[in-house]
């Protein structure tokens, strides 16, 4: 079978990185630092080329295990869009790990989850719904339907804008 044109090829404690037909060596630990440093499949593919499966499986001959890796950023709350996009490499491969890895997958957006408190803060201290919006970094119609769905399900509230506009009963 032949090589690919681009492959890393192991030599005691040197890894040679063969790209058309030229090799390069280098320390077994420049190879792993940069891993360690970037966490990132793509970054180590810039400086050692070679295909998805050879730099994983020069990385786990001296020791780095890709797995644990991506366990800690499925852990961190990374999406598998972005990892492909972080490790350069296809999304149903990411999707593939983070079944075999015991990860379940949340369908669709991250949900939006604010406190009742947060809610009314915001729109206590904006000028409108819309700067109430830009405070939480949503849509203002989600925030419209944030703000309606908390004071009904806790009952009424003044705000302090509300308290002003009431008249007083102070006799």
């Amino acid at each position: 079978m032949a090589n690919a044109r681009n492959y890393l090829a192991i030599a005691g404690e040197n890894v040679f990185i063969f790209e058309n037909g030229h090799g390069t060596g280098v320390h077994h630990s420049e190879l792993l630092s940069l891993m360690a440093e970037s966490r990132s499949l793509a970054e180590v593919k810039t400086k050692f080329r070679a295909s998805r499966s050879n730099p994983i499986e020069t990385l786990e001959h001296f020791g780095f295990d890709f797995d644990i890796l991506l366990r800690e950023q499925f852990r961190e709350g990374h999406r598998d869009t972005t990892l492909a996009k972080l490790h350069r490499v296809d999304t149903k491969w990411i999707a593939e790990k983070r079944r075999s890895l015991g990860f379940s997958r949340e369908q669709g957006r991250p949900p939006i989850d604010f406190t009742r408190d947060e809610i009314l803060r915001a729109r206590g201290t904006a000028e409108s719904i819309v700067g109430a919006a830009e405070q939480l970094g949503i849509d203002r119609k989600t925030f419209s339907k944030l703000y309606l769905s908390k004071l009904r399900s806790n009952g009424p509230v003044e705000t302090d804008r509300m308290k002003s506009s009431l008249p007083s009963n102070k006799t």
